[in-house]
């Protein structure tokens, strides 16, 4: 029952993040949230992984590449999606980036030699199909061009760490990885940003959540995920991310979908069934 239950307590983890990041950024600028959220979270993997004295010497070769995937998955994912949370409503930006499974089975079978059964391409075919329904069609070029550049660092950090990083411990991998997102967050905070930030009771409950919850329980799962059943079907849990980011959404922040919203919900829903599923 694991394998099936970890793509639904992934979902969970990451829907959830984004609802805190629209209550945490009335209070902050985007990327400055996202480096201080990622430094953080960095931090505290390290002295986890150190306190439970699990050696670095089994990521010793591969720390470059965990870098370079933390880069893509954490540092331009998150940046940019949050950029364009500060216009767009927390589930049309999680309808988009259900895109991501979708592009990463895509390009797995080209790139990586995975391989899908009938049944799961229609579990693609229905969560492409899910997305298609909720998609924010009305968000202007720049939202949409953040949202392009999210879902292109989640899928290509996803394939990278597939290819270059197989087999690595979740922990330290989750340390070093989130050391690359922060360094990313960081330059681009510093490029593209006059960070500011007020103090407040909802950023410090978003911070707290969205750090320790889904930085480092969240891509801890993600990790094992890739690692153990490969990047298509790792990515297969952003299929429910939509239905319980708009749950989420919904009840914390009074977020209301339309009725083909809804329906497009309960497709990708059933696509990462399908996905997951075996004889």
């Amino acid at each position: 029952m694991l394998p099936a239950t970890l793509p639904f307590v992934f979902a969970i983890l990451w829907a959830s993040s984004y609802t805190a990041a629209k209550v945490g950024l009335v209070d902050i600028t985007p990327y400055a949230f996202v480096a201080i959220r990622l430094t953080l979270a960095a931090a505290a993997a390290t002295v986890m992984v150190l306190a439970l004295k699990r050696p670095w010497k089994a990521i010793e070769q591969r720390w470059p590449h965990l870098l370079v995937g933390g880069a893509l998955v954490h540092g331009l994912a998150l940046a940019t999606a949050h950029k364009a949370l500060v216009s767009v409503a927390a589930t049309p930006t999680a309808l988009v980036h259900a895109f991501h499974p979708v592009l990463t089975a895509a390009l797995g079978v080209i790139l990586v030699g995975e391989r899908f059964s009938w049944w799961q391409w229609v579990g693609v075919g229905l969560g492409l199909a899910g997305v298609v329904l909720g998609v924010p069609h009305n968000a202007d070029s720049g939202i949409i061009a953040l949202l392009v550049l999210s879902l292109l660092g989640i899928s290509g950090g996803t394939l990278y760490l597939k290819r270059f990083s197989p087999d690595v411990p979740p922990f330290e991998a989750t340390a070093v990885q989130l050391t690359g997102g922060a360094l990313t967050a960081i330059v681009l905070t510093a490029l593209f940003e006059t960070p500011h930030a007020h103090f407040s009771a909802g950023l410090a409950a978003a911070m707290i959540w969205n750090v320790l919850f889904m930085s480092i329980g969240g891509m801890a799962i993600y990790t094992v995920m890739i690692a153990r059943y490969g990047a298509a079907k790792a990515a297969s849990g952003f299929f429910v991310v939509p239905g319980v980011s708009a749950l989420i959404a919904w009840a914390l922040l009074d977020e209301h979908l339309s009725t083909l919203a809804l329906i497009g919900l309960a497709a990708a829903t059933v696509g990462v069934v399908l996905v997951w599923w075996k004889r």
